[in-house]
């Protein structure tokens, strides 16, 4: 994400010091070239934010069908990123907080693995994971 945003700055800083000196755009050039590259760089940084988001909003859906509870907020990290980076292969652990029998409980689910078949997720190891909570 930062490699996006500095390569957006780098371009706009390049086009501005071309146009103050050799005057090679016209104003409204300069402008379409701007927006341009303003609109790629939110629409990028969109997709990505999305994408960052997917699995661990399947994991709130999954977990919320599976155990009949809601999750109240998540913090995840992707653990095999660390060692080895798959795209069909995802290993995660989650800390989430919970509201069980009017306590607020603080749960960590780690290593959840999520295997990528073609468009879909599947939660292989999921039904086998003890959760660790801890009333708060």
């Amino acid at each position: 994400m930062q490699i996006i945003i500095t390569i957006s700055i780098l371009l706009i800083v390049a086009t501005i010091i071309i146009y103050k000196v050799n005057d090679k755009f016209e104003k409204r050039e300069f402008i379409i070239f701007l927006a341009v590259i303003l609109i790629a760089t939110i629409g990028f940084l969109f997709y990505e934010n999305k994408s960052e988001n997917y699995l661990p909003n399947l994991f709130i859906k999954k977990y919320e069908k599976e155990y009949n509870t809601t999750i109240k907020s998540l913090d995840y990290e992707l653990l095999n990123n660390k060692v080895v980076s798959s795209k069909d292969k995802f290993i995660y652990k989650f800390t989430y907080t919970i509201l069980k029998e009017n306590s607020e409980f603080l749960c960590t689910l780690n290593n959840v693995e999520i295997h990528k078949i073609k468009n879909e997720y599947i939660f292989v190891n999921f039904s086998q994971l003890k959760e660790e909570c801890l009333k708060r």
